[in-house]
């Protein structure tokens, strides 16, 4: 959330940076509101002045006199019976917009609307044109691993059930990059709750944005998590870290949940969009002065990856007019698909300043000061697991219909190489 100060104060650098954006934002209305809000405000605090001078001289007076300023007080406290209601609500419409505000783009972040490309930062290589493999779904039906009919009867659109190969794919692929962030970048583990409160949801920027495309239980006072950013987000909420012990670096494997699937002019087929997916999530906890530094370290850590299981991937510096409600620069790493013919995104690094860490509270100390500042989050996946299954199958399967498995998931699948039919299935 941006401090509304700061809004006041520089309006004009936050609509330059908000148009690059584009979309409708509230900020006009924002600034009315809070325009009215410090003159009543002012108000208010006059009447209350005026109403606790009147009092304390009730007590020393008689007469006709005391008559007086008994019906003074009467009469500021019915103005302050009109104003201050008025007040509270628009306090609370001013909260409600500043909610409603996205982060500022970084500078150096490419301007461009969501239909632009934006900056290509590299590619492993280029797509070998003319490809004949068949999409994913195709080489999961011939191989008996995935069951998309028998889940819709389960859970309806949208979900699906890996069986034999592929669910011990699945479960190589979470256990292999959980023990690859941990072992080779030195993240701390954590499991978190697939449920999470709405203040953790408000605070971590996904309401109320993002409502609609999230699952809410309990009468909205629980959500169903739409990614462990979340829960990760609000681990240290209310909190004030040592910044020496700073980054803080966690890695968590959990489902997501999300309403996108079945959107019109979405592509849904197969496992590409789905209303469950698993992830591997990396968030990092720093001083604001290296949250740049971190940003691109976290990249590297999710490209290490895509580079251990032979996809060819690019990393594309996300324009302005795409970036997460919350993000004031991002990543996006996309693998290549030969069966869609297409980039699939398996990863986004964020660094989002301090814009979820002010709605949670989260700030840090630095050693010998007394004074306290609001940290910095980023977050990232490493990777998105729907989608980088679908890139193993397409680029890993050989002339004879079985699909090739990574050396780095072979000791996690028994030191099988390759994915075969399964036998039949009732």
């Amino acid at each position: 959330m941006l401090p509304l100060r700061f809004i006041r104060e520089h309006e004009a650098l936050v609509r330059e940076r908000l148009s690059a954006r584009g979309g409708d934002v509230p900020l006009d209305e924002l600034l009315e509101l809070d325009n009215r809000r410090r003159q009543l405000l002012t108000r208010v605090e006059g009447l209350r002045a005026a109403r606790r001078k009147v009092s304390r001289g009730i007590g020393q007076a008689s007469g006709h006199e005391r008559e007086s300023l008994i019906a003074q007080t009467r009469e500021v406290t019915a103005q302050l019976g009109d104003c201050e209601p008025e007040l509270g609500k628009i306090q609370t419409d001013v909260e409600r917009l500043l909610l409603e505000i996205p982060m500022l783009p970084h500078e150096s972040a490419p301007v461009g609307d969501a239909d632009h490309p934006g900056q290509v930062h590299f590619c492993s290589g280029a797509p070998a044109p003319g490809s004949q493999v068949p999409p994913h779904d195709e080489i999961a039906s011939e191989l008996g691993i995935l069951d998309f009919a028998r889940a819709s009867k389960v859970a309806g659109s949208g979900f699906w059930i890996f069986r034999g190969a592929g669910a011990h794919l699945q479960r190589a692929l979470v256990q292999w990059m959980l023990d690859f962030q941990v072992q080779e970048h030195g993240y701390r583990e954590l499991y978190l709750p697939a449920l999470v409160t709405r203040t953790a949801m408000t605070n971590a920027a996904k309401l109320p944005k993002f409502a609609g495309d999230s699952y809410a239980v309990d009468n909205q006072r629980l959500w169903l998590s739409p990614t462990a950013e979340v829960a990760l987000s609000e681990y240290h909420a209310g909190e004030t870290l040592d910044a020496a012990m700073l980054p803080a670096k966690y890695v968590a494997y959990a489902a997501a949940f999300r309403r996108e699937a079945g959107a019109a002019g979405v592509e849904t087929r197969g496992l590409r969009r789905v209303r469950q997916f698993d992830k591997i999530e990396l968030f990092n906890v720093t001083t604001p002065d290296d949250s740049y530094r971190t940003l691109e370290r976290m990249r590297g850590e999710a490209e290490a990856v895509i580079k251990r299981l032979g996809l060819t991937y690019r990393v594309r510096e996300v324009p302005t007019g795409d970036l997460g409600f919350a993000a004031a620069k991002q990543y996006d790493l996309e693998v290549w698909s030969p069966g869609a013919g297409e980039w699939l995104e398996v990863s986004s690094v964020s660094n989002c300043e301090a814009f979820q860490t002010r709605r949670a509270g989260v700030r840090i100390r630095r050693p010998g000061s007394a004074r306290t500042e609001y940290a910095h989050s980023l977050n990232g996946t490493a990777l998105g697991l729907p989608r980088t299954f679908v890139a193993l199958l397409e680029n890993g399967r050989q002339a004879d219909g079985t699909v090739a498995i990574p050396d780095v998931l072979q000791p996690y699948m028994g030191h099988r190489t390759q994915i075969e039919a399964e036998a039949s299935w009732l």
